[in-house]
């Protein structure tokens, strides 16, 4: 009975049906994601062309620049209006840097459900209700295990964890059963530290040796490829259909792998130049932190098409300059985050006290009211937006799970 509480913890609890979950189909802005990814060239014409395709495709729009709320109203390009409220983990805080959080992508937006995980060892959960304080509704503890990555398995109620450890587990909160994965078959990495999951669940990419990306099904648990680059992994994102995987690290080149082939369908460089710290990928854009604090916005709205041209035709190296190079972290940008819609992105360094921007995507302007030098965020070490990007976590050097309403995506 003590895992009731973890399957009905928001007011909407079909995200806890793994059937249901595995039914519903990806959405993205309220359109399936299968019919976001139509309407993709064919002629070798339009594919050596899609730089220009793509700036056309920016002029011709009659889409409003600014992002819009449920409300109608419009996203201020440099004002937010942000209210802290009760920490996300106060009924129990970390003992240690929240190393890993993140609200269940299928809760509900009034009263999500937050996971935190430590490298106290402890995996909690969290339902988000200022009214009773964000009471924690159940915890976990891997004693042989500091954790220094965790992620939700797409929709269900299944959660993966790594650690400087040769092996990862994945617990099931449904059932309250842990699996441990004692090594991936065929790899010799004495540390999984570092992964990503896809968005519906399917697929977790582990950072490897040798600029080696690890590829794992995410329902087996079994190895099913690798992906290879030049110089060492640093980071790894997919994308929101899953079909590709981006990748990057110490070389500052940026990699489009297709899952299904395997195949690297483009290759581009970093302009900063430096180490690839972070990567964010959003409907419409690509965010690439750099190790100099440098974070590079491109559009990306084009690229699917690109890759798969790339993957019949071979590698396509491109030269892509950015829209905007935003300059306002001093050191590594550590963490990268885009919100529900992606017209905010959030950019952070755990080697800077308070080092977090939030910057307005549409404008490529930084927010100037929040936060200020007075925002208690100590050492930012992870964050993450809420569905509906109603709350905004923030995981500190000192346990706790700071929570802010951002109240353009309350409804009036």
């Amino acid at each position: 009975e003590r895992f009731v509480n973890t399957a009905s913890v928001a007011a909407r609890t079909d995200w806890a049906d793994v059937g249901l979950a595995q039914q519903r189909p990806a959405e993205v802005d309220g359109e399936p994601l299968a019919k976001k990814k139509r309407g993709y060239g064919s002629s070798s014409e339009e594919e050596s062309d899609d730089e220009d395709d793509a700036a056309q495709t920016i002029l011709e729009s009659n889409a409003s620049l600014f992002a819009t709320s449920s409300s109608g109203q419009t996203l201020p390009p440099t004002l937010l209006n942000v209210v802290r409220t009760r920490d996300g983990n106060l009924s129990d805080p970390n003992n240690s840097v929240v190393s890993a959080l993140q609200f269940h992508p299928g809760s509900d937006e009034d009263n999500p459900l937050l996971m935190t995980a430590g490298m106290d060892k402890m995996l909690r959960f969290f339902r988000i209700d200022e009214e009773e304080d964000n009471p924690k509704i159940h915890g976990i503890h891997f004693p042989k295990m500091p954790i220094t990555c965790a992620s939700f398995l797409g929709d269900s109620g299944s959660v993966v964890l790594s650690g400087r450890r040769p092996f990862f587990y994945v617990y099931d909160a449904l059932s309250g059963k842990i699996q441990k994965v004692p090594s991936i078959v065929g790899r010799t990495e004495r540390s999984l530290e570092k992964f990503s999951v896809s968005r519906d669940g399917k697929m977790i990419a582990f950072m490897g040796n040798d600029g080696y990306v690890i590829l794992v099904d995410g329902k087996t648990r079994q190895w099913v490829g690798d992906l290879k680059m030049n110089g060492s992994v640093r980071a790894i994102e997919f994308e929101e259909g899953g079909e590709y995987v981006l990748g990057s690290g110490s070389d500052g080149d940026v990699y489009r792998w297709h899952i299904g082939s395997r195949r690297c369908v483009e290759r581009f460089h970093n302009e900063d130049g430096t180490i690839t710290s972070s990567l964010a990928a959003s409907s419409n854009f690509l965010a690439v932190g750099a190790e100099s604090g440098v974070v590079n916005l491109y559009y990306d709205r084009h690229a699917p098409s690109l890759a798969r041209g790339g993957s019949r035709l071979g590698l396509a190296s491109t030269n892509r300059a950015p829209l905007k190079s935003i300059m306002n972290l001093t050191t590594s940008a550590d963490n990268l985050r885009f919100n529900h819609d992606g017209d905010i992105l959030a950019m952070s360094t755990k080697r800077e006290m308070n080092g977090l921007k939030l910057l307005h995507v549409p404008t490529a302007t930084v927010f100037s009211n929040w936060p200020t030098s007075k925002t208690p965020l100590k050492y930012v070490w992870s964050m993450d937006f809420s569905p509906g990007s109603r709350y905004l976590a923030v995981g500190n050097d000192h346990g706790k799970c700071l929570l802010y309403r951002l109240k353009h995506y309350w409804d009036e």
